[in-house]
């Protein structure tokens, strides 16, 4: 039991950095119909940035406060070059733009700093929780809290604001929002702003607690996605309750490998991420849904 409730612990850091993620692509759906799959790029892009001003010898809080405001930056860059320029196209084809715009993110990053992973700044406490069987660092437990402060923020601003409301009703009625003198292409700026920020956030958090390079942190945001199918692109609770599903069954994987009969198909690398698959076929067969921006039912999940 002792083992079990450790890679429960060890499985907070993957539902923090999750529900981060989560929050960021629901905020973008929720403001302009478009499933970012470019969200990757803006958590490796703020990564980045906060590295390379670390190792400029910037003040590790203007350095995090840099590489939150690339990854907005980026946010907002996507937003016009990749997505808005396909919006006649709609939306599966602006959601094509994002993988458009990953790539060319993964391949400038490898330019600039190279494919080896580097030593990402830490800006959570350094230290571990000590457990009876084993411990937690404080770098990747750190993240949890981080994230559930996060969560908070973005519902309050999205429910209790009228730029939340704004945001929505302009994605649901482009016309309908202008004619009450709301501007559709700011709004959906702004979301793409803040979601760009929080991806940028877990990015910086989830190469602190590991290291960086341009493919862990931009395809490790594909467990967000699956969380995000669980939980309803239009619910953020929901994608929080995804994020919690994805990350403890990830994070437990390797406890269950000790359960005989199970020992020996979830033993090895790849076994989270077959679990993971697995999980996401399930999903999708159970609400017969299909992860795209245009399918309605994807939308009332």
């Amino acid at each position: 039991m002792g083992t079990f409730f450790l890679y429960f612990v060890l499985s907070l850091p993957l539902v923090g950095a999750y529900a981060l993620l989560g929050l960021g692509i629901t905020v973008i759906y929720q403001a302009s119909r478009v499933l970012n799959l470019a969200h990757g790029a803006m958590a490796m892009g703020g990564a980045y940035a906060c590295y390379q001003l670390a190792k400029w010898h910037t003040p590790l809080p203007l350095a995090v406060i840099g590489g939150i405001v690339a990854g907005a930056l980026l946010g907002v860059l996507v937003e016009r070059v990749f997505v808005r320029q396909l919006r006649a196209s709609g939306p599966t084809t602006q959601t094509v733009g994002t993988v458009a715009a990953l790539s060319f993110a993964i391949a400038m990053a490898s330019r600039v700093w190279g494919t080896l992973p580097v030593p990402a700044p830490r800006i959570l406490p350094r230290g571990a929780l000590r457990l009876s069987d084993g411990f937690v660092p404080w770098t990747q437990l750190g993240i949890f809290p981080v994230a559930l402060g996060g969560a908070a923020v973005l519902f309050a601003l999205f429910q209790f604001t009228d730029i939340g409301l704004a945001m929505r009703g302009a994605a649901q009625n482009r016309r309908g929002a202008a004619l009450r003198g709301v501007d559709p292409d700011r709004t959906a700026r702004l979301a793409w702003v803040v979601g760009g920020a929080f991806a940028a956030l877990a990015g910086i958090l989830l190469a602190g607690a590991s290291e960086l390079d341009p493919f862990s942190v931009s395809l490790g945001v594909l467990p967000a996605f699956v969380a995000a199918l669980i939980g309803g692109l239009e619910s953020m609770p929901g994608v929080c309750v995804g994020a919690l599903i994805v990350g403890t069954i990830q994070g437990m994987v390797p406890a269950f490998a000790h359960v005989p009969g199970l020992g020996a198909l979830l033993q090895g690398q790849g076994a989270p991420e077959l679990v993971l698959s697995v999980l996401a076929l399930v999903v999708m067969a159970l609400r017969g849904a299909r992860l795209v921006t245009g399918d309605v039912r994807a939308e009332a999940l």
